[in-house]
């Protein structure tokens, strides 16, 4: 599998990760990388990402705020993570030295030429602040109408053919037996970015079977990920869950069973997903019509809503990036990039040493 997804996301509790798990594993060996915007983290983890990537798998994790940029990486057969540990996503040694260490990119900067545009950078790194702590609020309000639109689909579920295509398709799916060991990992598969609602599709595409799932109301969808993805899990197979950040991370948007080839993934109003050679399944069939009627206004007006308030999440994150751009000019013309050249050849020699 081509494994791409987002290391975390802007939710109504500010930006989420999962990532910390995989750092906590302490038979892995993860270099935290510190420093400011434009020192060149991203860069490093791309050049070390091609250089393993002829002998092994890599998952590479993005930035939301910029997708160009990379969060993370994973080197699977060597099991080192390389990841940027800044704010939002602030990561620090759990066993500082012998699973962990730090490396510290301000090294390689100019603190003089820092220090004489000190005002500017305060300033632009004021206004970028501003700006995600208002792309924060309108992703509270943009959560709080989705959720209100899934409580209110889960009252209307036909609760005897949901379960009856559930346990067919499981028994169809599912071997009775699979050679993991039932875990489920968390990763972010979609996230809000300025291009809007971004989906890591050629993670799904990399998979045989992929079932695309058209659920206007976000309930029917996640209850069939929540028992796909435990039923799988009871019979031994590994599977990666995706929650939806549109609802507060407390819903399921895809699931993937890496060992099956398997991908379940939500097509919303939210995120126009669409995915050539996906086996379509209309949700619609699973919902009580009569019950949905009772809140017909309600659904409409909270859908209406949430697109509004997705566009301005939009615009909001597009300038916060237009504005850490500023911020990483300054960065940029203050680094010692010959340095950092060296110490990406350095770390790369260390990782090919601990194989």
């Amino acid at each position: 599998m081509s494994e791409k997804y987002f290391l975390g996301c802007m939710t109504a509790q500010g930006f989420s990760t999962e990532f910390g798990r995989l750092i906590e594993e302490s038979d892995r060996f993860t270099y935290i990388l510190k420093g400011g915007a434009g020192t060149g983290k991203s860069s490093l983890m791309k050049k070390i990402a091609a250089e393993f990537e002829t002998d092994e798998h890599v998952v590479r994790f993005y930035c939301s705020s910029d997708p160009a940029s990379l969060d993370a990486v994973w080197l699977e057969k060597s099991d080192v993570l390389i990841v940027d540990g800044t704010s939002p996503h602030v990561f620090d040694p759990i066993y500082p030295g012998a699973a962990q260490v730090i490396i510290n990119l301000g090294e390689n900067w100019d603190s003089r030429k820092l220090a004489d545009d000190r005002e500017k950078i305060i300033a632009v790194t004021d206004k970028n602040k501003s700006l995600l702590a208002r792309a924060k609020r309108f992703t509270t309000a943009f959560s709080n109408v989705c959720s209100d639109s899934f409580n209110c689909a889960q009252g209307c579920i036909d609760e005897e053919k949901l379960n009856g295509f559930l346990a067919r398709f499981c028994k169809k799916m599912i071997p009775k037996k699979g050679s993991g060991s039932g875990r489920r990992d968390i990763r972010q598969l979609s996230a809000m970015t300025e291009f809007g609602w971004l989906t890591m599709t050629e993670t799904l595409e990399s998979c045989q079977e992929i079932y695309m799932m058209h659920d206007e109301y976000f309930a029917c969808s996640h209850r069939i990920c929540e028992s796909v993805a435990a039923e799988a899990s009871r019979r031994g197979f590994d599977v990666i869950i995706c929650p939806s950040h549109g609802l507060n991370d407390l819903a399921y948007e895809h699931i993937i069973i890496p060992e099956l080839g398997l991908a379940m993934a939500s097509a919303t109003p939210l995120n126009d997903l669409r995915i050539e050679n996906a086996k379509q399944l209309n949700l619609s069939r699973f919902y009580d019509k009569m019950a949905l009627q009772r809140y017909k206004s309600r659904l409409k007006m909270n859908r209406l809503t949430a697109v509004k308030l997705a566009d301005e999440i939009y615009i909001t994150i597009k300038n916060a990036k237009a504005v850490h751009d500023e911020i990483e000019k300054y960065y940029i013309e203050a680094m010692d990039h010959s340095a950092l050249d060296r110490l990406t050849e350095k770390l790369i020699k260390e990782i090919k040493e601990r194989k």
